[in-house]
């Protein structure tokens, strides 16, 4: 008896894109305003907490460098004087300092803990509503609340890691900027010293590009897979494992496609919002103008996993 061979499941990309524009014209168009106000409004707290707004730029020089003495001699006295006052300020103020950082870090675990359960909760409710083709708040906000507690719960472990990452590689950059002013990494001593934060550096900096990426693929495949299955975060994580190792072209494609459309939203906005006398940077007022570019990204991944066979397009 010949056996017979599972089919061969075809994951395009760009069909996916397609798909996601042509769900997005359907279901936005002819503009309806209040159903573009509360998918605005959905977006919004969709993007709270995700995005992160880069510095001001760069400051030029204020025209008084005559203050510096011209040779680096000088300078390094000036730092060595001024590192010297810092870490004696902070040895006569210890116990305050450690209050006031620990406080600080449970102040900011907490804001951060509230914005991302709300961002969780915005989620699976825009999410709801980009699949269905609905626009609404009271419904999914009930139904969508045991996973998204579950998302939250990850988000917020992700969001720890970031913040460690990011404070422990700052304290050597530190430590190593405070004991070079000190003369401590002087001679062979300083030189293997170095050499062995190096490594260490170079971990923290490779491990920011990986925390985010985790975050990507929980907001965009995590959490659709989760409707589809209705498993926890950690097993739907465990079945986007299993997908990426059977597709992982798909998906590489889909991150370098999604990096250029993100760039290019980044553009549409500044235009548009420069356009707007500034009106469009508002936000929620942002996600109602440029709806059509969030609801599209938002559907994108949840047409390529129903190429992969998790659908919940028209399924809520």
């Amino acid at each position: 008896m010949a056996s017979t061979s599972p089919p061969v499941v075809t994951v395009s990309v760009t069909d996916a894109a397609r798909d996601a524009i042509e769900h997005a014209r359907r279901n936005l168009f002819p503009v309806r305003v209040e159903k573009w106000l509360v998918l605005g409004f959905l977006a919004f707290l969709d993007q709270c907490g995700r995005t992160i707004n880069g510095g001001g730029g760069g400051g030029g020089g204020d025209g008084h460098q005559g203050d510096w003495p011209g040779s680096t001699h000088g300078l390094a006295e000036k730092l060595t004087e001024a590192v010297n006052t810092a870490t004696a300020w902070l040895s006569a103020h210890a116990v305050e300092v450690t209050l006031g950082v620990i406080l600080g870090l449970v102040a900011l675990a907490g804001v951060v803990a509230v914005v991302l359960w709300i961002n969780s909760r915005g989620t699976f409710m825009y999410l709801d509503n980009v699949a269905s083709g609905r626009f609404e708040i009271t419904r999914p906000w009930s139904r969508h609340a045991a996973p998204a507690q579950s998302y939250f719960g990850w988000r917020f472990g992700l969001s720890l890691a970031m913040v460690f990452v990011v404070l422990f590689g700052s304290g050597l950059v530190a430590v190593a900027a405070v004991a070079f002013a000190r003369g401590r990494l002087e001679g062979a001593f300083g030189g293997t010293a170095a050499l062995a934060l190096l490594p260490v550096l170079l971990l923290l900096a490779l491990a920011l590009p990986l925390l985010a990426l985790a975050s990507v693929a929980l907001r965009d495949f995590v959490a659709p897979l989760q409707l589809a299955t209705g498993l926890r975060c950690g097993q739907a994580a465990r079945v986007l494992e299993s997908l990426v190792t059977q597709h992982p072209g798909a998906f590489v494609i889909y991150l370098l496609l999604k990096m250029v459309f993100s760039i290019g939203l980044g553009m549409v906005i500044v235009v548009g919002g420069c356009l707007t006398c500034c009106i469009g940077f508002l936000p929620v007022v942002m996600q109602v103008l440029f709806q059509p570019l969030f609801y599209f990204e938002r559907s994108w991944s949840l047409f390529l996993l129903r190429q992969m066979g998790y659908d919940v397009i028209g399924q809520m």
